[in-house]
């Protein structure tokens, strides 16, 4: 589960990919992929997968504990070419965050 909390060491990676409609399934498919390949690795903590609704836009969500960790994660990402495939199907615009303020009902 997505850990949400300021002034944390947590990476947050919000990578909004723009795709054809027709191949919103399929990239949502390889992300799928790739979140089990790393999940459990050290420091990783979530991700999550959103679907726009009108089929433009897919968005991952992804947590590591450090900035350390998320290195290690995308190393083997990229070790394993899961960003050329990401590529072949939609424009990826990566960025890490860290969060500064988070409120919920919890």
């Amino acid at each position: 589960m997505a850990k949400i909390h300021a002034d944390e060491e947590v990476i947050t990676q919000i990578n909004v990919f723009e795709v054809e409609p027709g191949n919103q399934d399929a990239l949502a498919d390889l992300l799928k992929d790739a979140i089990q390949r790393v999940s459990g690795m050290p420091g990783w903590i979530s991700a999550s997968i959103h679907k726009s609704l009108d089929g433009t836009r897919v968005t991952n969500y992804a947590q590591a504990a450090n900035h350390r960790a998320w290195e290690q994660i995308v190393a083997r990402l990229q070790g394993e070419g899961f960003f050329e495939r990401f590529q072949k199907l939609a424009k990826p615009n990566p960025c890490l965050y860290r969060c500064t303020f988070s409120l919920s009902a919890d």
